[in-house]
């Protein structure tokens, strides 16, 4: 994992793209960018518990991510033909 470089005697920091869905049962995926996150002694994103709050977390990405497309994106855009 690439980290910025801290302050002396301040952990490291690091920008990460998390995927998430909306908890307890959200269908649609959603992706946030969050910056100047702290990395902890294991070496593991430190995610604030203030965004962690009624998300379901599936994935997180090291840096920024563009998300082109994702699970279940076709199936809203696409109409049922009967």
């Amino acid at each position: 994992m690439k980290f910025k470089s801290a302050e002396a005697g301040q952990p490291p920091i690091s920008t990460v793209t998390v995927l998430y869905y909306d908890a307890p049962v959200g269908l649609e995926m959603f992706n946030a960018v969050l910056t100047d996150l702290h990395i902890s002694q294991t070496g593991r994103v430190m995610i604030p518990d203030s965004f962690r709050q009624g998300k379901s977390i599936i994935a997180v990405l090291e840096g920024e991510c563009k998300i082109l497309n994702s699970l279940g994106e076709r199936v809203y855009s696409q109409r049922v033909v009967t």
